[in-house]
């Protein structure tokens, strides 16, 4: 059976003859009992240690030829149709060593489609079949009969070998597309229980904090100031889930976001005793929105740490576009860092990850001068999904 293809160039063959070793050995094993074995009464065997110079030629080559059929299929045709055309035209007797250039021929029609098989046997065959019609029309006759069923073989066996190449990619086709519907599925699933659950208690918590806001009137400012930013919060959140949705169902065609407007929001967020620094160290350029959310995330996230974790009075946010890469600072001066990341790869772990989907790197640990400190490094031209 045949175990490759190669690249199709005119004449030549679009797949490799099977050549395990066992094979091989077999046409070997074929070749030395053709040699051995006479035809009907007569004693003459091929050989190429007695016998006129032609014959033992003629024995080499059909010796080789049925060995190397698997190897070299259309060189091993001709050679054998030559052979047996030279022998006979010669007046020297056949031997089972001259069907040869029939066993040569099953692999000229394996390997190669039906129009390409018939033009590159048609002139050895014709060859061979010449000669031998110089010896009498029974030996022709069993000459064409030979290479008639041999053409037949390797054309039946190249049919199975084309009808199972497309069942095989036709069965794994089938199988991607349940594997897409699938993830499809599992992504509509995630998208309405987002939607259903998440959606509802943020659009209620928003609500909520609205309708406690307008309740103390002008009472409480510091309280209504802390509700108003949980507002605001609260449908930043809910425009990012809508992103989300987007991205799972494959209808996200929102612009790239404004990095800079983006960490102002995530500043004006915070709460009021944290006093922040946000420098953006000369102007931006146009960043891809990958870029841009990947580093709004990473922002985010660090602040969510000194603010749940540092007990910091102060936050520092420093951006900076350097030669290609988009540099993202956050340094406090809290007095406890960050506890470990979360089993469930987010924390830390998931900001690295995220730098490092876009080529970039991310490092986080305790600032020289006390506090902690997250860096994170991104090519600003990278296109990964962020």
């Amino acid at each position: 059976m045949p175990s490759s293809t190669v690249p199709r160039r005119p004449w030549s063959a679009d797949r490799t003859a099977g050549r395990r070793w066992s094979w091989v050995a077999l046409d070997v094993l074929v070749a030395y009992v053709s040699a051995t074995i006479t035809i009907g009464d007569s004693d003459v065997t091929a050989s190429p240690f007695h016998g006129p110079v032609v014959a033992r030629v003629a024995a080499v080559v059909w010796f080789a030829a049925i060995a190397g059929r698997r190897f070299a299929p259309a060189t091993a045709l001709g050679a054998a149709a030559t052979a047996t055309a030279a022998m006979a035209v010669a007046g020297h007797p056949l031997t089972n060593l001259s069907a040869a250039s029939a066993l040569a021929l099953t692999m000229v029609a394996q390997t190669r489609p039906r129009p390409r098989a018939l033009a590159v046997a048609a002139v050895p065959v014709a060859v061979a079949l010449a000669g031998l019609a110089t010896v009498n029309t029974e030996t022709v006759v069993l000459g064409a009969f030979l290479h008639g069923g041999a053409l037949l073989a390797g054309d039946t066996a190249r049919s199975r070998w084309e009808a199972d190449t497309a069942l095989r990619a036709h069965e794994a086709e089938r199988a991607a597309a349940v594997r897409r519907r699938a993830l499809a599925d599992e992504r509509d699933r995630m998208s309405r229980e987002l939607h259903d659950a998440v959606g509802h208690a943020v659009t209620v918590m928003v609500t909520h904090a609205g309708a406690a806001r307008l309740t103390l009137g002008d009472e409480r400012p510091d309280v209504r100031r802390s509700l108003g930013c949980i507002e605001e919060v609260g449908r930043a959140a809910l425009g990012d889930l809508d992103r989300v949705l987007g991205l799972l169902d494959g209808t996200d065609t929102t612009d790239p976001p404004d990095l800079a407007a983006e960490l102002r929001g995530l500043v004006a967020g915070l709460p009021p005793g944290l006093r922040t620094e946000l420098v953006i160290d000369g102007g931006l350029p146009t960043i891809p929105g990958p870029v841009t959310r990947t580093l709004h995330r990473i922002v985010q996230e660090a602040l969510t740490n000194v603010v749940r974790h540092a007990r910091a009075g102060t936050v520092w946010i420093v951006v900076a576009h350097t030669g290609d890469e988009m540099r993202v600072t956050v340094s406090d001066d809290g007095a406890a860092a960050p506890g470990p990341p979360r089993p469930s790869g987010r924390g830390i772990d998931g900001m690295r990850e995220r730098a490092t989907r876009l080529g970039g790197t991310l490092r986080a640990g305790p600032a020289p001068d006390g506090g902690w400190r997250v860096e994170a490094t991104v090519p600003s031209t990278a296109r990964a999904v962020a």
